[in-house]
């Protein structure tokens, strides 16, 4: 009887893409579109309440929670403004 050994690649985890921040206050910051800088999206995070509603708007900002699926991102915020910025929140890595 053959035996057949299976080798498994290590999982990737994915990596976030765009303009990464400094960490601040547990957060991680990572601009991936628009023009919005760092200090201002974290002023923006901030009033994102992880333990409220799904979808909160914080004007100009629509932001909504992650799920494992997309582990290991907290929450995402997108603008209602002409260059529509974005900016994903993930947990600070120590």
């Amino acid at each position: 009887m053959p035996v057949v050994a299976l080798a498994l690649a290590p999982a990737a985890v994915a990596q976030p893409v765009g303009e990464q921040c400094p960490p601040r206050d547990g957060y991680s910051i990572v601009i991936t579109a628009g023009n919005i800088d760092c200090v201002t999206a974290a002023s923006y995070a901030v009033q994102y309440h992880p333990q409220g509603e799904k979808y909160q708007v914080i004007p100009p900002f629509t932001c909504y929670s992650g799920d494992a699926a997309t582990a290991p991102l907290l929450f995402q915020c997108v603008a209602s403004t002409e260059d529509h910025s974005q900016f994903a929140v993930y947990p600070a890595t120590p």
